[in-house]
């Protein structure tokens, strides 16, 4: 998914949309995996201390609940998972870094740098900062699923009338 220009503002957003329409956008932003975001015009709502109630119109649900709230393909990846997608992703990085000329090759430097450092830097550094990268954000998804299989679990009735 992309980062969308806010409807509201002529500068860059860090909105990422999952659905929008006229009166409601579901969205996250870039870089944080933790929250989704769902924005609601003209509907009315009720907030005190540490609470807010905001009804949501059935048919903004229905649009919205088809949507996932995060990518979880992380949660259930193995170490050796994660060893080969970040060789390869390190020595496909280096190898396109090599070929490339000018604008390019900067581009390229930057890509991914977040993840692996720069690019001149020695191949197993770069490897370790993706296997510390990768190993983080499977952590951080298995937490998601684990909390996501409790409220689960506790929204099962207990005895059925």
């Amino acid at each position: 998914m992309l980062a969308v220009p806010s409807a509201k503002s002529t500068l860059m957003s860090t909105k990422s949309s999952l659905a929008y329409g006229s009166t409601f956008h579901l969205y996250h932003e870039v870089l944080d995996d933790s929250y989704i975001y769902l924005e609601l015009e003209q509907v009315p709502f009720e907030a005190s201390y540490n609470r807010i109630m905001v009804p949501i119109p059935v048919h903004i649900w229905e649009v919205i609940r088809q949507y996932p709230g995060i990518d979880l393909s992380w949660a259930e990846k193995t170490d050796e998972d994660i060893l080969q997608h970040v060789q390869q992703e390190v020595q496909e990085r280096i190898e396109k870094f090599k070929s490339a000329d000018g604008p390019q090759a900067s581009l390229i430097s930057l890509a991914s740098s977040m993840t692996y450092g720069s690019v001149d830097l020695p191949e197993t550094e770069q490897i370790q900062k993706g296997l510390d990268a990768f190993y983080a954000l499977r952590t951080h998804q298995q937490q998601i699923k684990a909390a996501i299989e409790e409220l689960a679990e506790q929204q099962q009735p207990s005895a059925k009338f």
